[in-house]
């Protein structure tokens, strides 16, 4: 079979390998099975040339094409015409595709073709045995034929990644809450291989019981982010007490001085971009704009809710008291004594910039 993985997320193309890996059978010959090409360094003779191949004291043979797609694809788009060396190869190649033995699995992992393009559509040449016109088959033919297996194994968007979650969770066998999921979703967002050792690790200390929304804040290293925002909304509140209390709790979490330091300002660069996207994009949800900033949607989602408290100068005025703090401490100031002095200055109903709650 001829498979077409394009714009794969890396964690999904992986496991969908791996399956096909296994279906070589015994491990100790699978080796004299697979083998993996780097595209732009072979031609279509030669990746045929191994597609070809019968298998070896097995079953079946599997043969992964990277980048192959692409670097054809730019070659053809360069080229002036369809007689060109590049159109010549996608001939081939079109060919070759019907001729792969059933007992081999020949896989294709690319980033996205242009499907406006003469790979993907087809185009028309002389052939040069017989001097008549023919059609060449694109990619979107032979997907359409059933020739070749289009899989779509792009990353979950944030809307969808939460059923991914379940889903693998099922797989995994693992039993876990829904608002554990929904917490994963939000702190670790689109990475599915940080996800898969997540709940993983979390399955492992749950043990016979679900795993639950306390397991994920204990264990998930982004979920102490969640407590940082808490301080920040605090500030963002002018609320001195509430912000006393969540500093409190971070360090009763034994959270190093430096570290706060440097996630509350990092918290406050997401609000900075936050609030800059919010001016442009109207009304816009915390998905486009995680999308936008290249952030995950909850930290997007923590910092919509605090941009409106302050002008872009008050965070900008903040961002350089932050460093007056770092500064202090390096210099050998009492980090509890300078983060009390930040956190009360932060929370007056006048800060330079800021337009007040």
């Amino acid at each position: 079979m001829v498979y077409l993985f394009l714009d794969c997320d890396e964690y999904l193309a992986s496991q969908r390998l791996a399956g096909l890996r296994a279906a070589l059978g015994d491990p100790e010959t699978a080796d004299l099975n697979a083998v993996t090409l780097d595209g732009p360094k072979v031609s279509a003779a030669e990746l045929l040339g191994h597609a070809a191949m019968m298998p070896f004291l097995a079953e079946r043979r599997l043969i992964v094409v990277e980048g192959y797609l692409q670097h054809l694809d730019r070659r053809m788009a360069a080229s002036h015409s369809t007689e060109s060396a590049a159109h010549a190869e996608m001939a081939d190649l079109s060919a070759g595709l019907l001729q792969v033995p059933n007992t081999n699995d020949l896989v294709f992992v690319d980033s996205n073709v242009d499907k406006r393009r003469a790979l993907w559509r087809g185009f028309r040449r002389t052939n040069p045995k017989s001097q008549q016109d023919e059609r060449v088959a694109g990619l979107d033919a032979h997907v359409k034929a059933g020739d070749v297996q289009l899989e779509a194994l792009g990353t979950p968007n944030s809307r969808a990644l939460p059923g991914w979650i379940q889903r693998r969770a099922q797989e995994l066998g693992i039993n876990i809450e829904g608002p554990a999921v929904m917490l994963l979703a939000n702190f670790v967002g689109p990475n599915l291989r940080q996800l898969d050792n997540e709940l993983q690790k979390l399955a492992t200390y749950a043990g016979r019981r679900a795993v639950n929304a306390d397991d994920v804040h204990l264990l998930v290293s982004d979920a102490s982010e969640a407590m940082i925002w808490d301080l920040t909304d605090a500030l963002s509140q002018r609320n001195p007490q509430k912000a006393m209390v969540a500093l409190q709790t971070l360090r009763r979490a034994d959270e190093n001085a430096f570290y706060l330091l440097t996630m509350i300002a990092r918290q406050y660069r997401i609000i900075l971009k936050v609030k800059d996207a919010m001016s442009t994009g109207g009304r816009a949800s915390e998905h486009d704009i995680a999308a936008l900033v290249g952030e995950k949607p909850y930290p997007v989602k923590q910092a919509m809710g605090q941009a409106g408290a302050y002008s872009l100068e008050a965070l900008e005025g903040i961002m350089m008291r932050l460093l007056e703090t770092d500064f202090a401490i390096k210099t050998g100031a009492d980090p509890d004594t300078e983060f009390d002095l930040l956190i009360a200055e932060l929370t007056q109903r006048t800060v330079a910039g800021s337009r007040g709650p």
